[in-house]
């Protein structure tokens, strides 16, 4: 691959732009119809079709480098999907709809970033004292593909029907 000999800093930042070209591409497409309100369906369809594609072009290049240089992991994707596209509609509607942004569109950002600390370090099981159920360590919670412990005990390492490594 093109980034195979860069540092992991370079590819980060590759996924992160990739990731943010795509996110920005989709909101523009859902959301630059709406300064246009007599717009009918289809015209407002054939607009914004082209916006969705660039999405999938850039996105699937982000899932790729995520993928394989192991950057992030699904649930990571998903909250900087939630984070991006938050900001990037903050800023459709203060660049093109002319819509201020508000203290209360600021702190739903902060409430936001709030709900992932708590998801990530489990913060309200903690403060109740519950126990947090993590999973398996070690070879035994992974599939066999991903330990390289299982190689040695005979499992065939296994390709993501999507990508090739």
């Amino acid at each position: 691959m093109l980034l195979d000999s860069y540092p992991t800093p370079v590819k980060y930042l590759v996924f992160l732009l990739m990731f943010i070209f795509a996110q920005a591409s989709s909101m523009w497409g859902q959301y630059f119809t709406l300064k246009y309100p007599n717009m009918g369906m289809i015209e407002a369809f054939m607009r914004a079709i082209p916006f969705a594609w660039l999405d999938w072009a850039f996105m699937s290049v982000a899932v790729y480098l995520g993928d394989r240089y192991k950057l992030v992991t699904p649930t990571q994707d998903t909250f900087l999907l939630i984070i991006i596209q938050f900001v990037a509609i903050l800023v459709i509607n203060a660049v093109w709809l002319k819509q201020s942004v508000s203290r209360s569109d600021m702190a739903c950002f902060f409430i936001i970033l709030f709900g992932f600390a708590v998801s990530f370090e489990h913060l309200l099981s903690k403060a109740l004292g519950k126990k947090v159920e993590t999973g398996k360590k070690g070879k035994e919670g992974m599939k066999d593909y991903q330990h390289p412990e299982n190689e040695k005990e005979g499992y065939s390492k296994k390709k993501s029907k999507h990508f090739d490594d």
